[in-house]
């Protein structure tokens, strides 16, 4: 009972966090105001890199967004891989989820192929489509316009809950009998997920399922462009996270998620903590677990 209402206590305290910490940020609005000193100083440093890289509205939705999130994906992704393979450093690879599980290299091959079919066919097509989207609708805000911290944070509050409901119930129609088979199986052939296994997955599932939650509240609330860099990046590295079955420093755990590679009829949630989970039900086994001391999160 004690561990459960520390569950509980948990569950509470993130969401207190969160609030905390909007709360704050909404109260320093100020500080990144474009009339402050600390606002020009940013957009004067962030004019400085689009003099380098150019301010071609192509380039930059297609080129710069897809090179820099594929660079950031494929030095984590490789950083986790590495240390799996070789079990090193010591001091982090003690903070494995399942320390016995060793990776199937033979299955290497098929997941540098699938990553790379699903980079260049869905990812960048796509991204093609949304910047021609965006010019069709002529709103989009200029590129060398940096936003106010409350704008960047009223971005976050649509941002983060679309993303959750979009994951969740697609997440969800795609472990549905009729498409499960020939489509999410894929992804659950790591019933052991590594970092670079976030991208293992049926071209569709990765259009449905992990592409158009990420983005779909970028087209809702009509984001800055620094904004769509600063998400894109993150979304990357919180994906690699969840799949990378380690516990490190402050990233969320990935606990969960492990766990819903286990037993795929739990944890559907993109989110640590799992709200849409709580609210459906799906992940009651998974708590009692960790109630019962069986799972550490």
């Amino acid at each position: 009972m004690r561990r459960a209402a520390r569950h509980t206590n948990g569950f509470i305290g993130n969401i207190a966090s969160v609030a905390f910490l909007i709360v704050a940020l909404l109260s320093l609005n100020h500080v990144w105001n474009l009339k402050t000193v600390l606002g020009i100083q940013i957009e004067v440093g962030w004019n400085k890199i689009l003099d380098r890289i150019g301010d071609d509205r192509f380039n930059l939705y297609i080129y710069v967004l897809n090179i820099s999130t594929f660079f950031v994906y494929w030095t984590i992704g490789l950083a986790y891989l590495l240390m799996e393979l070789t079990a090193w450093p010591k001091c982090l690879f003690q903070r494995k989820v399942q320390p016995n599980v060793v990776i199937d290299k033979e299955k290497l091959f098929s997941l540098f192929r699938v990553n790379l079919f699903n980079q260049c066919f869905v990812v960048v097509p796509y991204s093609i489509f949304g910047y021609y989207f965006l010019m069709y609708n002529g709103t989009a805000p200029p590129v060398r316009e940096v936003p106010t911290l409350l704008r960047f944070v009223a971005d976050l509050v649509i941002l983060v809950p679309a993303q959750e409901i979009f994951v969740y119930y697609t997440h969800r129609m795609f472990h549905h009998r009729l498409l499960y088979k020939w489509t999410h199986k894929w992804h659950h052939e790591w019933s052991t997920p590594v970092a670079l296994s976030s991208m293992y997955n049926h071209p569709l599932d990765q259009l449905i399922g992990n592409i158009l939650p990420v983005s779909i509240g970028l087209a809702l609330t009509n984001s800055h462009f620094f904004t769509q860099w600063l998400w894109f990046t993150w979304s990357a590295m919180r994906s690699l996270n969840d799949h990378s079955g380690y516990r490190l420093f402050a990233f969320p755990s990935p606990v969960r998620h492990d766990f819903h590679h286990q037993k795929s009829t739990e944890c559907f949630a993109v989110w640590a903590w799992g709200p849409l989970d709580y609210l459906h039900g799906t992940d009651k086994v998974f708590r009692a677990k960790i109630a019962a001391g069986e799972l550490s999160h």
